[in-house]
């Protein structure tokens, strides 16, 4: 697993997230922008915070009608998304007194001492939450620091799948979760290495390892995919 991250951040450096690192921020986030990706995102969110702003009332104060123009600037549905904003920050406000972080830490602490776990119920809170399925959930208590989970990036599961597997399947929950396990069980259990390995994880599917057409000749992991072996024994080339 070592050499797999070591060979990516040569190729591409040091990664940096984009975006904010308070779980609800988060969730604001990645609701500001359609299609998801960090470039509509940030360009919403950016005008959500600067013209109305991100705490739970402000949102809830502003007209519907200046949420949908601010949120043009993330892409398509602005209506859509500003009416999910104001259910975020309508929940946030009446079940976790505005400050989901602080929820999310407590109801960990509690589950860890009932069952030994700690992030199962707090996954769950997450995911009632409009857009935050299970992979958004551990990409949130990953890099808001609220545990070290193994999360992969979202939309770009064919990359682990490939690498591991030779490709992906016809299931992408069972995908992303098998490659979870090889990433967690690969990994220190920090919150900077697995960071780092989803930040690399998803600028090799952006960059090189893409869905439709993967650079395979370019790729810095020749010796470590299994998709790249796959490809060579159907050629007759091994």
């Amino acid at each position: 697993m070592n050499e797999i991250l070591e060979a990516l951040e040569k190729m591409y450096g040091p990664q940096r997230a984009a975006g904010p690192a308070d779980p609800y921020e988060m969730i604001v986030y990645l609701n500001c922008g359609y299609p998801a990706s960090d470039a509509w995102c940030s360009k919403g969110f950016d005008a959500l915070k600067r013209e109305v702003g991100l705490n739970p009332k402000e949102i809830l104060a502003a007209p519907k009608s200046k949420l949908a123009k601010l949120l043009r600037l993330g892409g398509i549905v602005p209506e859509l998304r500003g009416a999910r904003l104001k259910e975020i920050a309508r929940k946030v406000k009446a079940q976790f007194g505005g400050d989901l972080g602080a929820a999310l830490k407590k109801r960990m602490q509690l589950e860890k001492e009932q069952a030994g776990k700690g992030i199962r119920g707090a996954k769950k809170v997450l995911q009632e939450f409009p857009t935050i399925g299970e992979p958004s959930a551990e990409k949130i208590l990953l890099f808001s620091k609220l545990a070290p989970v193994a999360a992969l990036p979202s939309a770009f599961v064919e990359v682990p799948a490939r690498l591991w597997f030779g490709k992906a399947g016809k299931n992408y929950a069972a995908d992303y979760r098998a490659a979870r396990e090889i990433l967690s069980a690969g990994l220190a259990e920090t919150f900077a290495a697995r960071q780092s390995a989803y930040l690399l994880l998803k600028k090799h599917g952006q960059q090189t390892c893409k869905r439709s057409h993967p650079k395979c000749e370019i790729c810095p992991l020749i010796g470590h995919c299994a998709y790249i072996q796959l490809r060579a024994a159907d050629r007759n080339i091994v």
